[in-house]
């Protein structure tokens, strides 16, 4: 029990499966009358708890070997909050960005009508003669008749 370190746990906190499995093996090692129950007080946790783990390890409910992505993977609440946060900004920008691109179609739209429509326009444009300055045609005399 000498080279044991013993777990420093806030109040309410959970140990984690890594914990777990040291406290057991360190338990199974304690042979004296009252060592095991000295264990768990040093701890700061009951003796039946660590029974309920020993337990659980025999059953296979406990995992003897700990895969540290998994166990670190918990998520506490204010990062629970946060990705929630971040949901939610990611949903408003997605819906900014389906307008934009709605908007940018629209006038991309637009402005192939109005180049469509120019052409169009030019081609069907009469041509008119540029008249000479002076006089307009109406006052012009006719031919075949004369002017006294």
């Amino acid at each position: 029990m000498m080279d044991f370190v013993i777990p420093v746990r806030q109040s309410n906190r959970h140990f984690t499966i890594g914990e777990k499995n040291a406290i057991l093996d360190e338990h199974e090692k304690c042979l004296e009358r009252g060592s095991k129950m000295a264990l768990a007080r040093a701890i700061g946790i009951r003796a039946a708890t660590v029974r309920e783990w020993a337990r659980a390890r025999e059953s296979g409910e406990l995992p003897a070997v700990v895969d540290p992505i998994k166990e670190d993977q918990r998520l506490n609440a204010g990062d629970k909050r946060q990705l929630q946060r971040v949901l939610k900004e990611n949903e408003i920008l997605k819906s900014k960005l389906a307008r934009s691109e709605a908007a940018v179609d629209i006038l991309g739209k637009a402005s192939a009508l109005l180049e469509a429509m120019a052409k169009s326009a030019a081609a069907t444009e009469p041509q008119v003669e540029e008249q000479e300055p002076g006089r307009p045609e109406w006052l012009m005399p006719k031919p075949g008749k004369t002017s006294s």
